[in-house]
């Protein structure tokens, strides 16, 4: 990040302002509980961000007692999280979104059951 003087207005900007290259890839649930799941991807650095400032977040949705469930978290961590607090026995919808202050992309769309309690 670049910080630029306009006016006495400080403003942060990406070094080249673009979108991400692409979104997470290879990314695979590769642990199914009962009441959470863990997603792992392919790491990524500043040729895919493009921009030193970035989010990952994993936006998922479930339906339980024909009631909707929809959430997006904030991902820390640098190539794995695990979703908890979910229901047993529902398939859970998820993807993950890379984001830029430019724009942001999405992963395909991966579908995954929990387990039994």
């Amino acid at each position: 990040m670049v910080g630029t003087v306009i006016r006495g207005i400080h403003l942060a900007v990406c070094l080249h302002r673009y979108n991400p290259v692409h979104g997470p890839q290879n990314v695979n649930v590769v642990d199914v509980r009962a009441r959470q799941l863990t997603v792992q991807w392919e790491t990524f650095g500043y040729a895919v961000t493009r921009c030193h400032s970035y989010n990952l977040t994993v936006q998922y949705q479930y339906v339980f007692n024909q009631q909707e469930f929809a959430a997006e978290e904030l991902i820390q961590t640098s190539s794995h999280y695990t979703l908890r607090g979910l229901r047993p026995f529902v398939t859970v919808r998820l993807r993950l979104v890379l984001a830029n202050p430019e724009g942001s992309k999405e992963s395909e769309e991966i579908v995954k059951q929990t387990e039994e309690d």
